[in-house]
């Protein structure tokens, strides 16, 4: 036989958990459950991390392939003009100078550092985030628990945080990124 209710007097204010019990009386028609709230941050911290892993990637295809075409430009110019090849040594040239040319337009990424650290640091998060989910599952085994969807509740406020720093300081290291000053 379930406890009875427990009825507030007006005068004294409920508990946080008590209120916390109020709001999710309803969970159990919630399809949405704090375990796929989690799951959804570490997917998007898993995204995150992917994405500054890319862009990392793609600049240093960039950086060295232009200066292996610029390398290899210059020892064909050398080979061309050393063995009485004017089509080899000017066409050799000729692909030197348009790789650097193009290296020299398109400016690198002055936050190569700052995407590694927001590479290390997203990483660090999931890692801790998938650690402290697992104590709390531990602890509280039922999913609609009140203290279960309270401790996920900080959770999801502390990944907002990191989340804002790992952002400002990417921005703040993106030549690109301009923030508004309203």
């Amino acid at each position: 036989m379930p406890a009875p209710a427990r009825h507030h007097t007006p005068s004294i204010p409920p508990s946080p958990s008590d209120e916390l019990r109020e709001l999710l009386g309803s969970r159990d028609q919630d399809p949405f459950s704090p375990e796929e709230a989690i799951d959804e941050q570490i997917a998007q911290l898993e995204a995150w991390a992917w994405a500054n892993v890319r862009a990392e990637r793609i600049d240093g295809l960039r950086f060295w392939g232009m200066r292996v075409l610029a390398f290899l430009g210059v020892v064909g110019a050398a080979v061309g003009a050393g063995m009485q090849q004017t089509e080899l040594a000017v066409g050799s040239g000729v692909l030197a100078a348009f790789a650097i040319v193009v290296d020299t337009a398109w400016p690198a990424t002055g936050d190569r550092i700052a995407r590694r650290r927001a590479v290390h640091d997203l990483r660090e998060l999931q890692h801790s985030l998938r650690l402290k989910w697992d104590k709390v599952r531990l602890c509280h085994p039922n999913p609609n628990a009140p203290k279960r969807v309270a401790h996920a509740l900080v959770l999801l406020d502390q990944i907002h945080a990191k989340r804002e720093e790992i952002g400002r300081y990417l921005g703040e290291a993106s030549p690109t990124v301009q923030q508004s000053h309203d």
